[in-house]
Parts: structure tokens; sequence; C-alpha cells
């Protein structure tokens, strides 16, 4: 059965709720934040916490009142992506607690997550790259593709080789 955002939602807070560096008051504040999709054709974004205009993100007292909603990537909620998608759901109600940066305590909190998914967001990154991709810019030392929607017209080399990627019209259907 394919989850929604709200069992996702209640999942990963269960989770969370059973841990001790979690409040109840802080569960509770995570539960009112409204969740939402992000665009089908984004690649580089699998989850974004939005916060009101204005906010301060830097500010001492940052927390779930300041967050407008929370946004996932739709193909989170497929079969294959759902246990990802928890992973991604837990990294922004991080965010929304207050920790908008990146940090050495933002990583502790993270990496308490027990289900580790290694480069499972990579994957998803050149899945959506892949499925949006309207050209292949292709290395014709090392054979790396590099998929895009917009033509390389030559402006572009490999990372790897610093050859000219050449442009190849993508056929979907052969993926």
């Amino acid at each position: 059965m394919q989850p929604t955002l709200e069992s996702m939602k209640s999942e990963v807070l269960h989770w969370m709720s059973s841990k001790p560096f979690f409040t109840n008051k802080e569960i509770q504040s995570l539960n009112t934040i409204d969740l939402g999709f992000l665009r089908r054709n984004s690649t580089q974004k699998h989850g974004v916490c939005r916060f009101h205009k204005g906010t301060d993100v830097h500010s001492a007292t940052l927390g779930p009142n300041d967050v407008k909603c929370i946004d996932l990537h739709p193909h989170l909620l497929t079969e294959d992506w759902q246990e990802y998608g928890k992973t991604v759901l837990y990294h922004e109600f991080i965010h929304a607690l207050g920790n908008f940066a990146h940090d050495a305590n933002f990583r502790r909190l993270e990496g308490c997550w027990e289900k580790e998914i290694s480069d499972a967001g990579k994957t998803f990154t050149e899945l959506m790259r892949r499925e949006n991709a309207t050209w292949l810019w292709v290395c014709s030392s090392c054979e790396k593709e590099y998929p895009r929607r917009k033509k390389g017209a030559g402006k572009y080399r490999c990372r790897n080789c610093n050859v000219i990627l050449k442009d190849i019209k993508f056929n979907q259907s052969t993926v």
C-alpha cells in the first residue's frame, strides 16, 4: 500500500517520540506543520522546509511555529522510495525544530535515524535527472553520461577527462 504524506508524518513522529532527545512539545508542534509536494520535475531537491516570509532563520528562537510547510518530492511516496522518503522527512523536521544549518548538532541529530540508506540521495537525484532529461551529454572518452534538460552545444567538458561533451537527444523509452 502506498503511503500518504500524513501516514509518513505519523510514522516519523512516532519514531521521534520514542527518542529521549525530542520533547513531547516538539513532537506536538511538528505534527501541526502542513505537508505538501515539490514539483514532479524537481531533480535536486528531495524535500524542503519552507519558513514563513521574513523569518530570521539564524534566530535562536527559530522553531516549528516559523514553518509554513514542508514539501517532499512526490516520488518519495512510491513503494521503491518510501523508506528514503521517511529519512528526508526526518531531515526536514530537524530543520523545522530550529536547526537551519547543517552544522555538527544537525548532523548529530540526523545520524540518530536508525535506517541507514547509503547513497539513496545520489541514486534518487540521478533517477530524477534521467526522468526529466531531454539531452544526454556524453563523454566520448570515458562514456560517462550527464542527463540534462538543455543542449550543451559544445560548451561543457567531462569532469573526469576534460573532453568536450557530445549532445545526444535522450530517448527515455530506452531507459
